[in-house]
């Protein structure tokens, strides 16, 4: 019962130390579909009520669309800015047809939307929690912001450029350009003061005159998709560096050898990063890798690298208790006490642990072998004599002195007193000298 407990309460408070994690953890995301998440019309807790009141104090209107067709219909033909706050729940081909110049911001989008809209960009990796990064990027509005607290999922695109190590990804699509960003961390009421998110967040909404924040928290229905899939185009791939006031430019991207480039051909710099202003994302090796290090398995895809990361962590904690356990494996040995203990204490102690396994017939061998060593010893006979060799010298009939030294097995603590007092018994006999003639008795 005691091993058992001391193998159970290591695991059981490392059971609940990563359940405790894991519940404070899903406490303190916010889910997309809670009606306060990056809401405009308060401000509290993960809302986004002061970044609405910082934009409309630049003089930016900002209409609030319940769901995609309503933001839809809020489009007058004039560039404005969209803002997707819950792209997993929004209908992304929806948006395809914005006006000329228009730009749109979503919010940590997932590789299951990026799919679904179709947009030249891909899930790189996610993290745990929301790390700070800096820019290392040329981009004009990150580079003023400095440090942002964004780095919880980053991208890699085909066309376009990238800051913050992939964590906010700009690239043109159609008439208009897309900018997604990896964490919710710098439009939240709770997260805006810090760092550069402030900036980082007026910057890329601060580019026209409207901004339609599509506050969605229940799941569009999809539109109709069409019949034929869209075509690529086959010029060359221009790289997207977006500046402030709603221009833009255009460089052709170099592959390399002093001639444009094709669709992801940007060359990497060993960590997935280009090397041209806005950090160009390629084929290059290290982190610019769209599977994110893992198998194309969709169920190991769908679980969270927390999740693996514990698994694996247990497992090793296992192999460490394995390896503890296994070295009090194998046959016993005889080791010196590490201090000296009076000889009535080590046999009281010793005889308990045989009276607890119900060692009897452990115990009596213990009590023959010591009788036979004393017989031996006092009888000047080699340590391997046998009972016949003992009973000659001591002149005792042999079945009485073998059915002593090699009986049977006691049966019982009874059997073992007996067979004990026997053989105290004949020790005493045999070494105890005969008395002197004229001496009293």
């Amino acid at each position: 019962m005691r091993r058992w407990m001391r193998a159970a309460i290591p695991f059981a408070a490392l059971t609940a130390l990563i359940t405790g994690t894991l519940i404070v953890h899903a406490v303190e995301t916010p889910d997309d579909d809670d009606p306060d998440y990056l809401a405009p019309q308060q401000v509290h807790g993960i809302s986004g009520g002061t970044l609405a009141e910082r934009l409309r104090a630049r003089g930016i209107t900002i209409d609030r669309a319940a769901t995609t067709a309503e933001a839809v219909d809020l489009l007058s033909g004039t560039p404005v800015t969209v803002f997707v706050t819950t792209p997993d729940l929004a209908d992304l081909t929806r948006l395809r047809t914005l006006p000329a110049g228009s730009h749109l911001i979503a919010v940590n989008p997932s590789a299951s939307a990026l799919l679904r809209s179709g947009w030249p960009a891909e899930v790189s990796r996610t993290y745990w929690n929301t790390g700070v990064a800096d820019p290392i990027c040329g981009d004009q509005i990150a580079v003023a912001a400095g440090p942002a607290a964004v780095r919880k999922t980053e991208y890699v695109v085909t066309r376009g450029g990238v800051c913050y190590n992939g964590a906010v990804a700009t690239f043109p699509v159609n008439q208009y350009t897309v900018t997604v960003v990896g964490s919710p961390d710098p439009f939240r009421d709770d997260r805006i003061a810090e760092h550069g998110n402030a900036a980082l967040a007026v910057g890329l909404l601060d580019r026209h005159d409207q901004v339609i924040w599509l506050d969605v928290h229940e799941r569009d229905r999809p539109s109709p998709a069409p019949t034929t899939p869209p075509t690529r185009p086959t010029e060359p791939t221009e790289a997207f560096t977006p500046t402030p006031g709603g221009t833009e430019s255009y460089e052709p991207w170099d592959n390399g050898d002093g001639e444009p480039g094709g669709p992801g051909n940007g060359q990497g710099n060993g960590n997935g990063q280009g090397n041209g202003p806005g950090q160009g994302q390629g084929e290059g090796e290290g982190e610019g890798q769209s599977t994110g290090g893992l198998p194309d398995d969709p169920l190991l895809q769908s679980l969270p690298p927390a999740l693996l990361a514990t698994l694996i962590l247990l497992a090793l904690i296992l192999l460490a208790l394995a390896a503890a356990a296994a070295r009090r494996l194998g046959t016993p040995v005889a080791e010196p006490l590490p201090s000296k203990v009076p000889a009535n204490e080590t046999m009281l102690g010793h005889a308990r642990l045989y009276q607890r396994a119900r060692a009897r017939q452990a115990s009596l061998d213990i009590l023959r072998a010591n009788a036979r060593r004393r017989l031996t010893t006092h009888l000047a006979l080699p340590p391997n004599a046998d009972s016949e060799q003992i009973a000659t010298h001591a002149g005792l009939p042999v079945r009485y002195v073998r059915d002593i030294l090699d009986g049977d097995a006691p049966a019982s603590n009874a059997d073992l007193v007996e067979a004990a007092t026997l053989l105290q018994r004949l020790v005493r006999d045999v070494t105890t000298p005969p008395p002197v003639e004229g001496e009293q008795s």
